[in-house]
């Protein structure tokens, strides 16, 4: 008896203490695994800068009487009758300030000023008066728009604009013919007319970034004019069709399409950096 009395005890005091160590075991081991699962998140909130400048250069392809009416080709006696201005191609530069005008930034008022210069060759038929002709216009704009900043808080800026246009359009042409070759200086005129774009913006740092997109002017939209000069070297823009009709003139429309590609500079980008918990 006493023999089973000391065997029952040695067994009930070994189960206690292997019983005692798994308990405490168990309490580290959860809260390891708690630990584990937690981790935690970083938010970064911007404001919408308070102004941004960019700067773009742009390829430029004329439409309508800014391109060739035969099959893409342009001649002398297109020019000279008045219906097309003999170029297709040209490069620019724009400038643009863009101003929040509500606290999300979703509206922008722009500010924009541009120079763009088209420039081309006549092509002839070999039965012309062989010559060096050509064409070639410079275009100084102003532009003020309004556009739709569709992500103004983001890295990512999505943008569709429209604006009021105001041209300054002059240039030079020599042409040739039976009476040999004439060199004419196309007299500066002003024009009225609207420029649509859409582009995006991608931000490098909360003070630089670059932008790319579309944009299409039509330059001579109103104050279209046909007349005359005092002096024989010298020609009117004449993108009116008038009666009777006068050397070089004709309805002509000066519009083209830009891809363009640019910097951006913000002012006024500050953060707000948030952590929290997630399990």
């Amino acid at each position: 008896m006493k023999t089973i009395l000391a065997i029952v005890f040695i067994f009930t005091s070994s189960f206690q203490l292997v019983f005692s160590q798994n308990e405490n075991l168990k309490t580290p081991l959860t809260d390891t695994m708690q630990n584990v699962e937690t981790n935690k998140v970083k938010l970064t909130i911007r404001n919408t800068p308070d102004i941004t400048f960019e700067f773009n250069a742009m390829y430029n392809y004329g439409v309508y009487e800014l391109s060739g009416n035969d099959n893409g080709d342009l001649h002398t006696n297109q020019f000279a009758k008045g219906e097309n201005f003999g170029v297709r191609h040209g490069l620019g530069a724009m400038m643009t300030a863009k101003i929040p005008l509500n606290k999300n930034g979703h509206l922008r008022a722009n500010i924009s000023l541009a120079y763009n210069r088209f420039s081309s060759n006549y092509t002839k038929p070999l039965i012309d008066v062989t010559g060096f002709d050509f064409v070639n216009f410079n275009v100084y704009s102003a532009i003020a728009g309004i556009e739709n900043n569709f992500t103004p808080n983001f890295i990512i800026k999505t943008y569709i604009g429209i604006g009021l246009t105001g041209s300054i359009i002059s240039g030079k042409t020599q042409i040739t013919d039976s009476s040999g070759a004439q060199l004419l200086s196309i007299i500066p005129s002003f024009r009225m007319g609207i420029s649509i774009n859409s582009g995006l913006e991608y931000m490098l740092s909360n003070s630089i970034g670059f932008n790319c997109g579309f944009r299409f002017t039509h330059a001579n939209l109103w104050l279209k004019q046909s007349k005359t000069s005092d002096n024989p070297d010298e020609i009117y823009l004449n993108d009116k069709k008038v009666s009777p009709r006068i050397p070089y003139s004709g309805f002509r429309q000066f519009a083209w399409g830009s891809f363009f590609l640019g910097l951006n500079y913000y002012f006024g980008i500050h953060e707000k950096v948030y952590f929290y918990s997630k399990r």
